[in-house]
């Protein structure tokens, strides 16, 4: 169910209500000061997944994380396996 707020109009303070879509109250009385609260607009929460917020990132930022990998050679998520060399050969006994 949403959440509605409410602006107390004697003392101002915002209170906040969870109500079905169909029976949204037009006013409330404040936690506060026991007076009447009429409804306010308020911003919507949305929250991301980690995958929706990966696709929102600019394009140039993967190209910036490539150049620095490149550039950075403690960076590179392959360095140990290269430096092994060549293993297929085995031992050196």
């Amino acid at each position: 169910m949403p959440l509605y707020e409410y602006r107390c109009q004697d003392c101002r303070a915002i209170v906040s209500r969870i109500a079905a879509i169909h029976d949204i109250p037009a006013q409330v009385d404040c936690d506060q000061c026991s007076g009447s609260a009429t409804r306010i607009v308020s911003l919507p929460s949305v929250h991301l997944s980690s995958r929706s917020k990966g696709a929102r990132l600019d394009p140039k930022y993967d190209k910036m994380v490539d150049r620095a990998m490149r550039n950075t050679a403690s960076a590179d998520p392959d360095r140990l396996v290269n430096r092994r060399g060549d293993i297929s050969k085995g031992r050196p006994d």
